[in-house]
């Protein structure tokens, strides 16, 4: 293996790792904008996967809504159950507020039940029904006809034609039901077209809050497809860059759409999949919506007709979510098919320690690291001691470099001569510590997903300044620099870990590039959730104290051998 090829494996591991687990280009900030400002974004005003389909531009919009009245001068009605509590304004009777009472909205102790509702002067999950008679219903004040602990009904009547919306909280969980009817009084036909729109708005201005942040996200027949609303915030992280956001389409047939983020989700699921279609569009730069649409349709006169939703307002539990509406199970699937039952051994490893062993997800993942050095340790061995064996017949490996300094095909064939011989594995001879990193980067992958998906590790403390283990470190910042020491500690482990390496057929520009890793790394892994930063820095260690122990034996074997040359 040359140089170029070393270089190649060393850039390769680093650009896996870095397009593997980066977020999407960071945004450059922009104002914040209140609804008393602007007016009120709508979604496309054809149903998405018609052909005269278009998302409205901002003159179009304002030409068809009048100023936006915030929702605080309106009445609102609360529903609640065990676990959600949630408010409705009777400005277009959508959501003013959800809350999920059995987690915080922040690592303090004293913070309010999560929110899900991120553009509260706004609110979501917003009816638009078409132009004409329906034109800025959203906006109207609804009358409250009837109240109950769970559920609330509230209508609007405008030239003939009754609007009324009935939210229904479940018994208990995380699911709510949803109806919308039209019921035609008037003498003329309507073309209702049933859009359900979910506000969605950036939170990602501080890389903890990133970790957390929101994106728009829908269930089409192809798959699960996000839009992100964040950008990469932290001032070390690899990623750059940024572009004018762009709304798509999500043809027919779509099975629910709504905003999601690492561990929460709120999503409607539609009655009829074969027919809805979705459009998950931009509201400028920092908020987003999702559509979940059915097409327009005539109401003749002295017709009703209603749409009914299922909901889901929680978090990316199972249980919870399957207990709601199997068809969001793959909402909770993360990364690729090949890791996913790594991945789950891995959440499995971590409750389970969790529960059984000790109480501290930092302890247990130190523990799953300890489990996955163990269980490479046959690859990991077989590799090092290759690597020493290469510097028990460095001398010979002079010789011939020196003999034939003039030929290199010949150098080539009489070092592979020379590894057969010895019994070298050529591969990990010469890129023995890239071998080693490509050896974990499956391990590392899996637990990056588990990281993402176990909802446990939000806000679970390890030691000292390691508050949540889900985040980046917040130990303390220089001139707006957060200072980290894990990661730092991650790169002087790696560094350490190269010198210990037997190379010494490999030449300084490789061994610049191996260095060069190193501390790559630390710019990668800055960004990086701590638990993640832990575990690669923990495995480090393990595989220093390995060299240490092999470095120790070998020197006592070759002794013994240059003592005794017939033993």
């Amino acid at each position: 293996m040359d140089r170029v090829q070393l270089i190649a494996i060393a850039l390769g591991i680093g650009l896996l790792v870095y397009w593997f687990m980066t977020v999407s280009p960071q945004q450059a900030p922009q104002p914040e904008t209140s609804v008393t400002q602007q007016n009120e974004p709508r979604p496309p005003p054809h149903a998405p996967g018609t052909p005269t389909l278009t998302p409205m531009t901002q003159a179009e919009t304002a030409s068809l809504a009048p100023p936006a009245v915030s929702l605080e001068t309106f009445d609102t009605v609360t529903l609640e159950n065990d676990a959600v509590r949630m408010e409705i304004s009777t400005r277009g009777a959508r959501l003013r507020s959800v809350q999920l009472k059995h987690y915080r909205s922040a690592l303090d102790e004293s913070s309010g039940p999560l929110e899900l509702v991120t553009v509260p002067e706004r609110g979501t999950l917003v009816a638009f029904l078409g132009e004409g008679v329906f034109a800025r219903l959203e906006n109207e004040k609804y009358e409250v006809v009837r109240v109950e602990p769970r559920e609330a009904e509230l209508r609007v009547v405008r030239d003939g034609i009754e609007v009324r919306r009935v939210l229904t909280l479940d018994e208990s969980g995380y699911g709510a039901r949803l109806r919308v009817s039209v019921e035609n009084h008037s003498d003329v036909r309507v073309r209702p077209a049933f859009q359900l729109v979910w506000y969605g708005q950036d939170n990602s201005h501080s890389t903890t809050e990133r970790f957390q942040a929101y994106s728009l996200v829908a269930m089409e027949d192809e798959g699960v497809e996000r839009t992100p609303l964040q950008g990469t915030s932290s001032p070390l992280s690899c990623a750059g860059g940024g572009g004018e956001p762009k709304g798509r389409e999500l043809a027919r047939p779509v099975e629910w759409a709504g905003i999601d983020s690492r561990y929460f989700m709120a999503v409607a699921i539609a009655e009829a999949p074969g027919e809805a279609s979705a459009y998950q569009g931009p509201i400028g730069r920092h908020a987003g919506q999702s559509v979940l649409s059915y097409p327009p349709f005539e109401v003749p006169p002295g017709a009703h007709v209603e749409r009914n939703y299922r909901l889901y307002l929680g978090p990316k539990v199972r249980s919870d979510v399957v207990a709601v509406e199997p068809r969001l199970e793959p909402a909770l699937r993360v990364g690729w098919v090949w890791v996913r039952p790594l991945v789950e051994l891995f959440v499995g490893m971590l409750r389970w320690t969790y529960e059984h062993v000790i109480a501290n997800y930092g302890v247990s993942i130190i523990i799953l690291t300890f489990l996955v050095r163990l269980g490479t340790f046959p690859l990991t061995q077989r590799s090092m001691k290759s690597m020493q064996s290469v510097s028990v017949v460095a001398p010979e490996m002079k010789l011939l470099q020196e003999k034939h300094k003039d030929d290199k095909a010949k150098l080539q064939q009489e070092m592979m001569a020379l590894y057969r011989r010895k019994g070298i594995n050529p591969l990990t001879a010469m890129g023995g510590g890239c071998l080693l990193m490509l050896i974990q980067m499956p391990f590392l992958l899996a637990l990056y997903f588990a990281l993402q998906s176990s909802i446990e590790l939000r806000h679970a403390p390890f030691i000292l300044w390691i508050h949540d283990l889900s985040v980046p470190e917040d130990f303390f910042s220089i001139a707006g620099l957060p200072i980290r020491p894990l990661p730092l500690l991650m790169g002087l482990s790696m560094v350490l870990q190269q010198r210990l390496m037997p190379t010494p057929n490999v030449d300084p520009q490789q061994r610049q590039m191996m260095m060069f890793m190193s501390v790559f790394f630390i710019f990668l892994f800055y960004s990086f959730a701590s638990g993640l930063v832990l575990y690669w820095f923990v495995s480090n260690l393990l595989a220093i104290g390995q060299q240490v122990l092999l470095r120790r034996k070998t020197a006592a074997q070759t002794a013994k051998t240059s003592k005794d040359p017939k033993g």
